[in-house]
């Protein structure tokens, strides 16, 4: 099953127009999609998903056993991967309770190139960008209980950084390009830099600092 809703997944994908493609998903695979613009070869190939009004680039990859949220207004640029392995559903791991669940809320930037695990929840805030290219994100790991990663509301995520399991960063947190987050950051209007990430200004607002 999960073979041929990637091959029809796959098919859909390259479909001439983004009206066409959303019509297909929302028929074929039952995917609730409203007024996005699906950019070509764009495969989206998961369990449940939930589209708003939002802006898709082409060549993204959305696919394993997981539920998909995108809120209205994110923009989402192209060859970005959101993927779920399966063998979270097997059976020696059903004592894990890997969550596969994928939040993007709205008025979010995901720009290209950027890597997002989704064995467990991911979670982007309204407003936040993940910038740049080549930045990971990873929610399992060897004997690794706190998986989630949670990333607050109006954050810049500057270009290749790395999120460990079970990290977050707090509203309005600048990441500075090349970081390793490896903890939790309640701290709000800082940013946040290094391998490994620590707390580099405090009382920081990166929206008037951004060119």
């Amino acid at each position: 099953m999960r073979k041929l809703k990637l091959v029809l997944a796959t098919l859909i994908s390259v479909l001439p127009f983004s009206f066409l493609r959303v019509t297909a998903y929302r028929i074929l695979l039952g995917y609730k999609i409203v007024d996005a613009k699906l950019g070509f070869g764009t495969i989206i190939a998961v369990d449940d998903a939930e589209i708003g009004a939002c802006q898709i680039g082409w060549g993204n990859l959305f696919t394993g056993p997981m539920k998909m949220t995108i809120g209205k207004g994110a923009s989402i640029g192209h060859r970005n991967i959101f993927s779920c392995g399966y063998w979270t559903t097997r059976a020696e791991h059903a004592g894990a309770n890997y969550a596969r669940n994928l939040v993007i809320a709205n008025d979010t930037l995901i720009t290209s190139q950027h890597y997002i695990d989704v064995a467990g929840t991911f979670t982007i805030g309204a407003g936040s960008w993940i910038a740049g290219i080549g930045s990971q994100f990873w929610t399992h790991g060897a004997g690794i209980l706190d998986r989630d990663i949670a990333i607050g509301e109006n954050c810049y995520l500057g270009s290749a950084v790395r999120f460990a399991p079970g990290t977050s960063i707090g509203n309005n947190t600048l990441v500075a390009m090349g970081s390793v987050v490896t903890k939790k950051f309640k701290l709000e209007n800082a940013m946040i830099g290094g391998v490994p990430a620590g707390v580099l200004k405090e009382s920081f607002t990166w929206e008037q600092k951004a060119p």
